[in-house]
Parts: structure tokens; C-alpha cells; sequence
């Protein structure tokens, strides 16, 4: 970022990464947060950025920076203030049930093709609840500012499991599972990267059945949703369907007239934890008022028969000036 430094980020240094562990990440190209610090009594500041050369988040059709990767910059936010300042064990599993986003200037993600996407967090975490002796729950609300104008506001809620808790609660949870049936479809066909606004086939998380069905995919390889081994289906990842299931559906729906848009809303609620190896059905349904030219899509993820998630995204247009033309030949 260039020019002068405004008084909060004259606070915050970005000249290096907070350790990989404070962010729960393995691989240091992985880890978006830099700096954090105490400001009044119960917010912090995060300085995060996203590197240009990221195979996931450069992986798109227009010179916007991602909004998704920024919701990650702010998840690890929380996670490394948690540990610097809550006083949050560094292994507490944590589960987010709820959490919503909205882009309040999608301009602010305009990529310059010079600089990554860089700013500033502020988070104001919840009052600590009371759970029930094994899990605390806890909420937050966050902004994020890029050259000091507002680009995004969050909110979310989850729950804090002791270490030991969570590995008792979840040895629990997939010995009742074990005995459910969980067989997959027969062969599941990866969508072109293209019909969900990627260029990297490995990026992309759905599939189609030989029904049609529209199913997610798991890869326990990819580089970034897998940074690290999970005994769940990791947030990011179901995230990353909502967006491709929206952009997907809409153009067939008549909302869109391609998958090349930004989701500038959207509100989430998992009620499960999403198992690795039993598959997982998506569908969707346009929900928007068009008449208001709104464009939001209803996403809802199942398996072993139960709804685990549900999320309303609300698409809008990139400027046609900015999408790139692709060499397709």
C-alpha cells in the first residue's frame, strides 16, 4: 500500500508473519496475519494480507481480489488474537455454527496488479457465554478496513471445546456414525472449473453424479483447504461450496448471465460437523426478489440423510470492464 500511514495502521507491522501455529496452519505461505494489538478494552487490531501468487485465491476470472480470501485473513485473526490476548489454549478445537459477511465496497478489492490485498481487522469479541462445562461458546463482530475505508463487515458465532473434550465429543459422534450408511455415488464427474469462476480444476470443489446430482468434493490434498490434517470436512472448504453452488445455479436460474460475480453477501449456519468419508449432497434454489434485482441463491448441504449446513448468498456483477480475457485457445 502506498502513501502515508494512517494512525491505526501506523500501529500494526506488516513486515512480517505471526507464527504458523497462531493460525492454526502449517505451511507459512498459508498464514495472512502479521501484527495484531490491544486497542481500548475489548477490541484488536489485526494488520493481515493475501499474497498475490496464491493457488487458490489468484485463481479467478476478473482483477478482484477474492472477498473469500479475506474472510480467511479475518478467521486466523480471530484465532491468533485468541491466543495473544484471550488467553486461548493454543490446541482448542474450535466449531463456528453461525456467520455472515457483506462487502460494503467492492471497489476496495479492486486488484491493481502491483500490491496483495492488504488491511486492517478490527475485532470485537463476544461476552463469554457459559456453555455447558465441555464447550464455551463464543461470538464475535469485525470489520475490515482496506486504505482505511471500509471493505467488509463480519459476525459470527461458534462454540470452544478443552482439547481433550472435543477428542472425547468426536470419538462419540463417528462411532455413532460408523454403522450409517454412507455409499457414495459410483463415479462423480469434477464441473469445469470455468462454470464456477476458476481456471485450476484442482480449485474446484463439486461434482456431478451420473444422476446429476450435485455432490462435494473432498480433496485431502488440496494445498490450502487441507493445509493441515482434519478429522472434519474444514469451514473453508464448505464455504468455497456456497460460493460455487451460488454462481453455478444462478446463471441457469436467469439471475446471472455467467458465474463470473461477486458474492457481496452471505449468511451462514452449519448445525453439524461435515464427515470426511460419507458424501455430501448440494442444492440449491434462487431465492432473490427480483423485481429488486436482487440475485441470492439458497444453499443446503446434507449427509447421512440430515441437513449440516444452509447458507443465502447474494451474488452482484463484476464491471464488465474488468473481467480478463481469457486465452482459450
Amino acid at each position: 500500500m502506498s502513501g502515508g500511514l494512517s494512525p491505526v495502521r501506523g500501529t500494526l507491522g506488516f513486515e512480517q508473519l505471526v507464527p504458523a501455529a497462531l493460525a492454526h496452519r502449517r505451511g507459512l505461505a498459508e498464514v495472512y496475519v502479521a501484527d495484531t494489538a490491544i486497542v481500548g478494552s475489548s477490541e484488536y487490531l489485526a494488520a493481515v494480507q493475501v499474497p498475490r501468487a496464491h493457488s487458490l485465491w489468484f485463481d479467478r476470472l476478473v482483477a478482484y481480489h477474492d472477498p473469500f480470501s479475506a474472510v480467511e485473513a479475518v478467521r486466523q485473526a480471530l484465532l491468533v488474537v485468541g491466543q495473544r490476548h484471550l488467553g486461548v489454549p493454543a490446541d482448542a478445537p474450535a466449531s463456528l455454527q453461525r456467520m455472515a459477511f457483506a462487502v460494503e465496497d467492492l471497489s476496495l478489492f479492486r486488484d491493481s496488479e502491483r500490491d496483495p490485498l492488504e488491511g486492517v481487522v478490527r475485532l470485537r469479541p463476544g461476552a463469554a457465554g457459559t456453555g455447558r462445562g465441555y464447550y464455551h461458546d463464543v461470538s464475535f463482530d469485525a470489520t475490515l478496513t482496506v486504505h482505511g475505508a471500509l471493505a467488509m463487515t463480519l459476525r459470527g458465532s461458534g462454540i470452544t471445546f478443552p482439547r481433550d473434550a472435543y477428542d472425547e465429543f468426536r470419538e462419540l459422534q463417528q462411532g455413532q456414525r460408523s454403522g450409517l450408511a454412507a455409499v457414495g455415488p459410483d463415479s462423480v464427474r469434477r464441473l469445469p472449473p470455468e462454470l464456477v469462476g476458476r481456471r485450476d480444476p484442482r480449485n474446484v470443489v463439486l461434482a456431478r453424479t451420473a444422476a446429476q446430482d450435485l455432490v462435494v468434493v473432498v480433496d485431502r490434498g488440496h494445498p490450502s483447504f487441507f493445509d493441515h490434517q482434519y478429522d472434519h470436512v474444514p469451514g473453508p472448504l464448505l464455504l468455497e461450496v456456497f460460493r460455487q453452488a451460488a454462481v453455478l445455479s444462478a446463471p441457469s436460474a436467469g439471475l446471472l448471465a455467467s458465474p463470473v460475480a461477486a458474492v457481496i453477501d452471505l449468511e451462514a449456519q452449519f448445525t453439524d460437523f461435515a464427515e470426511l468419508d460419507a458424501p455430501i449432497t448440494c442444492t440449491t434454489a434462487a431465492v432473490g426478489d427480483l423485481d429488486l434485482d436482487e440475485i441470492t441463491v439458497e444453499v443446503a448441504l446434507h449427509q447421512y440423510g440430515n441437513r449440516i449446513a444452509l447458507a443465502h448468498v447474494e451474488l452482484a456483477h463484476y464491471p464488465v470492464s474488468t473481467q480478463r480475457q481469457e486465452n482459450r485457445s
